[in-house]
């Protein structure tokens, strides 16, 4: 966060503001389907605050990565893995809560007995921010809220049929990434117009798949290691960074212990990787569960990841997230809240 911003807002809530912990911003929540409406309490505020609701089956038959923000509004989906733009979706995600939201009788959602993961991202300053735009054709500059300088942003054209296209800050504004793709990362000057972005704003060039003159797009703009959460007020969430894969241990240090990562290789074709601590992350055998936000495949079990109280280590040789080739990740911290009751301990 700039020095301006975090000035302003320190002297507006210094005396009565009430510390952020990753446990109000983030969840993630694993649930059985029922094939009929039900309610999903995670303790995000959703419906005040604003959000993205990004929810996975874990099992056959395949489903596509669902994702639901409240820019767009209930029963508004897109497709992480998919070219298919925002598409009405019907008894999907049909309200947005003050401590969670609630899922109806669509299969790709709320199949009957079958298990689901869900990760929710609640807009907060130094964590996650949500904005809506439209194209020009021309190059311009995107305002956004976030009150720090991006460390990644996934942004989709909502009408027709486009590729993502994912800003990482160890890639830079000169390339170009597909989070529904297994491509490398490309140079391609006319998606960021070669220009980093701001705590104020980002900026589009002419691509199509960033600024079609007419078209609509939804931006999804996460911050990088905005040490401002936590009992002190001094504390990261959310890190993006990268690292070089050497096919053997190796520690990447985030200086936290992490609860969801997203990884991919820029370097070559190779699937993006999403892991998180509930459903897996540790040192067992085949005790990490991976999705691959480019496929609609079903989950799968592996051993090559687990975490460790200052990042999360790799477990030897073997292909997927420490192959050969430099690598980005997006990690956010484990749960860190103080019980507030013997109940939560």
């Amino acid at each position: 966060m700039d020095l301006i911003t975090r000035s302003v807002l320190s002297a507006a809530g210094a005396a009565s503001a009430d510390p952020v912990y990753v446990d109000d911003v983030f969840s993630t929540y694993l649930y059985e389907g029922t094939g009929s409406t039900q309610s999903i309490n995670n303790g995000i505020d959703l419906a005040g605050e604003g959000g993205l609701v990004w929810i996975k089956r874990r099992e056959s038959p395949a489903a596509d990565h669902a994702l639901f923000d409240t820019n767009r509004g209930v029963d508004k989906v897109l497709f992480s893995n998919s070219t298919t733009g925002s598409t009405d979706f019907a008894n999907s995600l049909t309200q947005f809560g003050s401590s969670g939201f609630t899922v109806s009788s669509n299969s790709t959602v709320n199949s009957s007995t079958l298990d689901n993961a869900s990760f929710s991202f609640r807009k907060a300053l130094g964590f996650f921010d949500i904005v809506t735009y439209t194209g020009t054709g021309s190059v311009q500059n995107i305002s956004h809220a976030l009150g720090s300088t991006p460390g990644m942003m996934l942004v989709r054209c909502l009408v027709g049929t486009h590729d993502w296209e994912v800003y990482h800050r160890s890639t830079g504004a000169t390339q170009s990434l597909h989070i529904n793709q297994i491509d490398a990362a490309n140079s391609d000057s006319t998606v960021w117009n070669n220009t980093t972005p701001t705590s104020s704003q980002f900026t589009v060039g002419t691509n199509n798949n960033v600024n079609q003159s007419g078209h609509t797009y939804v931006a999804y703009i996460f911050a990088h290691d905005d040490a401002q959460f936590g009992t002190g007020g001094s504390e990261s969430i959310i890190k993006c960074g990268s690292y070089t894969g050497n096919v053997s241990n190796q520690v990447i240090d985030l200086g936290f212990e992490p609860q969801w990562i997203l990884l991919k290789n820029t370097s070559s074709g190779a699937s993006w990787y999403l892991i998180d601590s509930v459903r897996g992350m540790s040192d067992a055998s085949n005790g990490t569960a991976w999705f691959y936000p480019n496929s609609n495949s079903a989950e799968n079990l592996h051993d090559y990841v687990q975490a460790v109280p200052n990042g999360f280590q790799h477990k030897g040789a073997g292909a997927g997230p420490n192959d050969s080739g430099t690598f980005i990740y997006m990690a956010i911290r484990r749960p860190h809240k103080p019980p507030e009751a013997a109940t939560e301990v």
